[in-house]
């Protein structure tokens, strides 16, 4: 068959660049790129998740917890540092030579009380990893549970 002519030849395009046994792999680049992100959301989501830490079991809504305490801590941000009232004593949480002074007095007080369990009584600015550290301390002095409480409405108690 004779071309007569009436339509121009196709063009390559921007495929006319280059080595031809490349091509191939510039075709699939794009899917390339997707299966890397997604192994890395996957690297960054296995890293996330598996943090040391303390583990707090969370109730169901509607679901009221309480114990009976004989321990009982307040923990108040200031301006610059956070302060933990414990058995009539202040205790700053930046400082490390107070927080090993409140660890001994905890694990002294928890030694003579048959239960065993800190109420921490926390204002709603003072910050998550604080109170994740002072719940490590409580564990580290012999606490069998830790009670945040909450601020409930309507309670006279």
């Amino acid at each position: 068959m004779i071309p007569w002519g009436w339509k121009p030849e196709r063009s390559e395009g921007i495929w006319r660049y280059g080595l031809p046994a490349l091509k191939p792999f510039a075709a699939a680049a794009p899917w390339i790129c997707i299966v890397i992100l997604l192994l890395l959301f996957h690297f960054i989501g296995g890293t996330l998740t598996t943090a040391k830490g303390v583990l707090f079991d969370l109730h169901e809504p509607g679901i009221s917890d309480g114990e009976p305490t004989d321990l009982v801590a307040l923990v108040m941000p200031l301006r610059h540092e956070t302060l933990v009232f414990f058995d009539d004593s202040r205790y700053m949480l930046s400082d490390a030579s107070s927080l090993s002074a409140l660890e001994e007095r905890l694990s002294e007080r928890v030694s003579r009380t048959e239960r065993k369990t800190l109420l921490v009584l926390a204002d709603r600015r003072v910050n998550g990893g604080e109170l994740m550290e002072i719940a490590s301390l409580a564990k580290r002095s012999g606490a069998e549970k830790v009670l945040f409480a909450e601020k409930s409405r309507g309670s006279k108690e």
